[in-house]
């Protein structure tokens, strides 16, 4: 059995049909799944566990949310608007921002704790 684009895992008629679903999938589902995501994380944190995967996790939906849903904004107005396409290119961003995000999390880290400090001074500098 060959593989085939025209296939998306039993989403076919629905993704032909209405193309625009790719739209609204790559808008909602990052964040339908952020919520659970940083549920989770508040009670690792409060149990002292390790957050890596965490942050991990959030960073990909975060910038799949960002740019991602962006893309495919971009793509739906100058493609065919094939949606099984579509689905296909959205997973391809998901799983590209997810080893961006696993290969960059502790500088991502860093980079939003250092501005917290920076917006922290600014503001107490103000008062």
């Amino acid at each position: 059995m060959a593989f085939s684009f025209n296939t998306f895992f039993g989403f076919e008629q629905d993704l032909t049909a209405h193309p625009e679903a790719a739209i609204f999938g790559a808008l909602l589902v990052p964040l339908l799944l952020l919520i659970p995501i940083a549920v989770i994380g508040w009670i690792f944190r409060k149990l002292k566990l390790n957050m890596y995967v965490i942050h991990v996790l959030l960073y990909t939906l975060m910038f799949t949310l960002l740019l991602g849903s962006v893309t495919i904004l971009i793509l739906f107005f100058i493609t065919d608007r094939n949606g099984i396409k579509l689905a296909y290119c959205w997973m391809a961003i998901l799983a590209g921002m997810f080893f961006f995000s696993l290969i960059n999390a502790n500088t991502i880290t860093k980079m939003f704790s250092d501005w917290s400090k920076i917006i922290q001074e600014k503001d107490n500098s103000r008062r």
